[in-house]
């Protein structure tokens, strides 16, 4: 849309200063053109935005034009920006999504925070190398994270096996909540019917519908307490099946989830 396209040139004049329009047409995938036009129907509104052409020249604000954001402290902008990482939301769709967000702030924060919001990513790296991309394609994560959202009951078809050599049965779930785990993306939700939660691997998902059916959402339900709770009662399991005591720390190299008709528990293996 035209009136977001205005509104990443604005931001991307506040935060970077100068561009040239080819940078602008390229970071926003349209022609100079329509970069140039841009900068006229900003300048009509009342921004103080211009353009030379030539070499040199470039599109950039009037000195002293600058929205603010304020209220926010050095530590809450340190951890914003510390959110930009790889791995889980690319997987969602959202990196993008979180650049342009962390754009946005930058352009509203006072100089001087955005100057501490750059030295984040040269003080601090988070490397999430095991919670990183999926090493699977996973064709149904958008259509699950869609029907979660909306809280929109789905229809899968499941794999009731190890390694996708089992038997297929098709089952209508309410999805509660997304978990990415050791580069694994796993559903956690309810049969329809059945109040008992479940795990279920995404990767074993061959199909997903999501359904025109909504849901209620389990009132007080919280996805990161039960998942907790789950990791909990595996190591619990996995060290009575290997005849260790029940608070013995265990290193598990991966998550595997194991099912049985149309039941699945989350293990350690």
């Amino acid at each position: 849309m035209r009136a977001d396209r205005l509104l990443s040139i604005l931001l991307l004049l506040q935060s970077r200063g100068r561009m040239t329009a080819r940078d602008l047409a390229e970071h926003l995938e349209v022609s100079e053109r329509t970069i140039y036009r841009d900068i006229e129907a900003l300048g009509m509104a009342g921004i103080p935005v211009y353009a030379e052409r030539g070499p040199g020249g470039g599109c950039s604000l009037m000195d002293g034009y600058q929205t603010r954001l304020t209220g926010l402290t050095e530590s809450e902008i340190r951890a914003l920006f510390l959110l930009k990482m790889v791995g889980p939301l690319a997987d969602l769709g959202l990196s993008k999504a979180l650049d342009d967000a962390l754009m946005k702030l930058t352009a509203a924060l006072p100089a001087a925070q955005r100057h501490g919001a750059e030295q984040v990513r040269q003080r601090i790296y988070l490397d999430i190398a095991g919670s990183g991309l999926s090493e699977e394609a996973l064709p149904q994560l958008q259509t699950i994270q869609e029907a979660i959202w909306q809280e929109r009951r789905l229809v899968i078809s499941y794999c009731n096996g190890n390694s996708g050599n089992g038997t297929y049965s098709n089952q209508q779930i309410e999805p509660y909540g997304l978990v990415s785990q050791d580069k694994a993306w796993y559903l956690v939700g309810a049969v329809c019917g059945e109040d008992e939660k479940q795990v279920f691997s995404v990767a074993r998902i061959k199909t997903a519908t999501m359904s025109t059916e909504c849901f209620a959402r389990p009132e007080g339900f919280d996805l990161p307490v039960y998942w907790a709770a789950q990791k909990k009662e595996n190591m619990r399991e996995f060290n009575k099946k290997n005849g260790l005591p029940p608070t013995k720390k265990t290193h598990i190299k991966k998550t595997n989830l194991v099912c049985s008709g149309t039941s699945s528990l989350l293990v350690c293996a």
